[in-house]
């Protein structure tokens, strides 16, 4: 498959799908929407309906199927498509492996075990896919790397590259930390700003990167980004380096962040296990079709995201 034709500006307006969006302040919460999401992906998709929801905006869509299925039309119906982490995401193109919820309502998005989702601990040191070489297509990932350690990632990026096919793609989504560290640096540098907002600025960027540091106290935060100059990349090391166990995934919390990925990190790690590039991109915008549809594809809390494809 020929990438020659993209693009980074892409308007969005170029890959819309008619679709009809209904917000409800009780998609975070309902047991009863994701099963009635997952109904009509699966009986209705083939006669033009799909559906999707999105917890992060409360929302739950309708869209044209008959749409979605031209983005695929450069791939065969034998082709394999994997999300892994896949929450509450569900298509018919699509296979999905995500670790088993905790809670009841992260139970009640993800669906049944081995039905709607296959269960996976990509934190296992013994980890091996079942999947076969060169046999995937395309592979989304989104907001799963950060919350991996770091030697985890890694096999698990190798496994992406066992698994994926020459030119399929591998579409991440990851917190865009480098981003707030830098609209930070610009907050405390204003004297006029009240301290309060500093504060909660600074508690609430450097969770991000590492979610344990709402243990620390706010002066122990604000030390360790002075030493690092507020550098994000800096930050992260300054601050495993002291508390080494907030990069120490536990089973028990799956979802915090413990892990911290940049492009200039991402670029060099994709290049060592031998992926022939690494292009930025944003929201919506893909060298592969199919991550087009905005309905589906790169809805996590998009306004913090980074995104690129990586290409085998």
């Amino acid at each position: 498959m020929s990438y020659q034709s993209k693009r980074l500006f892409t308007s969005l307006r170029k890959n819309t799908i008619f679709a009809i969006r209904g917000y409800f302040n009780m998609v975070n919460t309902s047991h009863f929407l994701p099963k009635v999401s997952r109904l009509i992906n699966k009986y209705l998709y083939w006669i033009g309906l799909g559906s999707s929801i999105n917890r992060y905006d409360n929302s739950l869509t309708l869209y044209s199927a008959f749409a979605d299925k031209k983005l695929y039309s450069n791939y065969s119906l034998k082709e394999k498509f994997i999300n892994f982490g896949s929450g509450a995401f569900f298509h018919n193109r699509w296979k999905n492996y995500d670790y088993p919820g905790n809670s009841s309502y992260y139970k009640s998005l993800q669906g049944k075990s081995n039905k709607d989702f296959n269960p996976i601990n990509l934190c296992n040191e013994k980890l091996i896919i079942p999947e076969t070489d060169n046999s995937v297509a395309l592979i989304y990932c989104s907001h799963v790397l950060e919350h991996l350690d770091k030697g985890s990632s890694i096999r698990f990026i190798k496994e992406c590259y066992r698994i994926l096919k020459k030119g399929g793609v591998l579409h991440v989504a990851l917190p865009n930390s480098k981003n707030e560290f830098y609209l930070l640096r610009h907050l405390m540098n204003q004297s006029d700003v009240p301290e309060d907002i500093k504060k909660n600025y600074l508690q609430d960027v450097a969770s991000v990167i590492i979610a344990d540091t709402r243990k620390l106290d706010l002066e122990n935060i604000l030390e360790l980004m002075r030493k690092s100059s507020f550098d994000s990349n800096k930050f992260y090391n300054e601050t495993i380096g002291k508390h080494q166990e907030m990069s120490q995934f536990k089973e028990s919390n799956p979802e915090r962040h413990i892990n911290y990925w940049d492009f200039d990190n991402l670029t060099i790690v994709m290049r060592e296990i031998g992926f022939e590039a690494t292009i930025p991109t944003y929201q919506g915008n893909s060298v592969a079709q199919p991550f087009c549809n905005l309905h589906v594809f790169d809805n996590t809390e998009p306004h913090f995201s980074f995104y690129a494809d990586i290409i085998k």
